[in-house]
């Protein structure tokens, strides 16, 4: 009997844990839909916020850091003014600082480290553009070494490489390699979480087909 009444606490304890999870997933799917809809900068605004309350609310969760900080990432690319545009991306890092303390090791984190830095770059290229390729470049190579199948920081490498001219190490013929790597890891990537990150797939087909 002390078996049986133990099983079922143990059941309406899992039973309860996945209601509380429902409001969550449900709040983060309909946020990471509108992110996908979004084409306005008080679009990605709006998503940014409603990400960070939904993270101020769980806490331990870095996923909604995670979100946050990438649509303001995205608005930080629609933003023409420098001043502004660091602004932005202030908020971005403290978003993604936040979920760094919680999944140090994470790779998707440092995968969108590396996508930061080169907003950063554009508000001053000539000052900013060797020592922030440096440092996409370490955060890459973290990314790629704690999860070698995550198609991102391949993609990432890939653009940076595109970008750069020849003399510097960059150009179509070495960037082809690395998007073709990205590729074939977009499409074999899989995980269980609805929530996580799945954007650059249709990019890095689009360059690829550029340059073929």
């Amino acid at each position: 009997m002390n078996t049986q009444i133990a099983l079922l606490a143990l059941l309406l304890a899992s039973a309860s844990l996945s209601g509380q999870d429902k409001p969550y997933e449900s709040t983060m799917l309909r946020t990471i839909e509108s992110l996908h809809k979004a084409t306005e900068k008080e679009d990605y605004l709006s998503c940014a916020s409603q990400f960070e309350r939904v993270a101020n609310a769980e806490k331990i969760r870095w996923l909604p850091y995670y979100y946050s900080a990438y649509s303001l990432i995205i608005l930080s690319f629609e933003e023409s003014n420098g001043a502004e545009k660091d602004l932005i991306l202030d908020r971005a890092q403290e978003m993604l600082d936040r979920a760094l303390e919680l999944e140090p090791d994470e790779s998707e984190l440092h995968a969108l480290q590396a996508f930061l830095y080169p907003s950063r770059i554009l508000v001053d290229p000539m000052n900013r553009g060797m020592a922030y390729m440096e440092k996409i470049f370490v955060s890459l190579e973290r990314a790629k070494s704690l999860n070698p199948e995550n198609p991102r920081p391949w993609f990432l490498e890939g653009m940076n490489k595109l970008n750069l001219p020849p003399a510097m190490g960059g150009g179509a013929e070495v960037a082809r390699p690395i998007l073709e790597k990205a590729d074939a890891r977009f499409r074999a990537f899989t995980n269980e979480d609805p929530l996580w990150p799945d954007w650059g797939a249709e990019a890095n087909q689009a360059e690829l087909k550029k340059l073929l």
